[in-house]
């Protein structure tokens, strides 16, 4: 499997995922709501208050990476993006059920403005330079698709992050005014839990992640994170990876 394949594995398993998790968050919400027995409206009413922050919570983190990447593609300022992970980089594994899981680096040292794009990184021993501009789609789009592996690998973190996270303050990263939130699969209980179960079942090797984001306060868009996560599959292997990242104005 090449590159591009792997990309467009991993960002259709993220896709498939959040949409798993909104399903399944709507679902408890719409129970939530309903009341059960010995509810009383008062009560129906002060959860739905509850609730607001939560669901606000899961809409920031939901679409944080989306722009991230839209920024990556469309750039309207000059910024460097800073990607350093120790990660599964065996291209064989998991589509070959023989292959197992190799965690080793991946870095990304990219500058990005509306005009030049120069990228170099690294996947286990392998080094790759970029250099284009706007006008060079070819190179433009080639350049990108090193940016989505780690877009897509934060977003299948918080797909189910979201689910948990909880507002830790506010200060400054990447150079802007953001919003920090923390969040820990583990502490999911109850429906939340079991609509973690059933997606990462269905979707992904995932058994739990942990970490912080900061988003910027003005746009909602993703500019740092430093997240933990296990991976366990079938056929007994188990592993863990760590993802961090910065987009800091220039």
């Amino acid at each position: 499997m090449n590159s591009c394949e792997m990309i467009s594995v991993r960002a259709l398993s993220v896709l498939g995922c959040s949409a798993m998790i909104v399903l399944l968050g709507g679902c408890k919400s719409a129970s939530t709501s309903s009341g059960g027995t010995g509810s009383t409206p008062s009560t129906a009413v002060g959860v739905q208050r509850a609730a607001a922050p939560a669901n606000d919570v899961k809409q920031k983190l939901g679409r944080c990476t989306s722009l991230l990447m839209e920024s990556f593609q469309k750039p309207t300022a000059a910024y460097h993006f800073s990607y350093k992970a120790q990660e599964n980089i065996n291209p064989k594994f998991p589509m070959n059920k023989t292959a197992k899981p190799e965690v080793g680096p991946v870095e990304i040292e990219a500058d990005i403005s509306p005009d030049q794009l120069n990228l170099a990184s690294v996947r286990g021993k392998e080094k790759t330079d970029h250099k284009a501009g706007k006008t060079d789609q070819l190179g433009w789009g080639m350049a990108n698709l090193e940016l989505i592996g780690p877009v897509t690998s934060t977003g299948m973190m918080l797909a189910f992050g979201q689910m948990v996270a909880q507002p830790a303050g506010t200060g400054t990263a990447g150079g802007v005014d953001a919003e920090r939130y923390d969040f820990d699969t583990n502490s999911a209980t109850g429906t939340t839990k079991t609509g973690m179960d059933i997606a990462r079942a269905m979707i992904t090797n995932m058994q739990s992640s942990k970490g912080t984001v900061w988003l910027e306060k003005s746009t909602g868009k993703l500019v740092k994170f430093d997240i933990d996560a296990s991976f366990a599959d079938s056929q007994s292997n188990s592993w863990m990876e760590h993802y961090e990242g910065e987009v800091s104005l220039k």
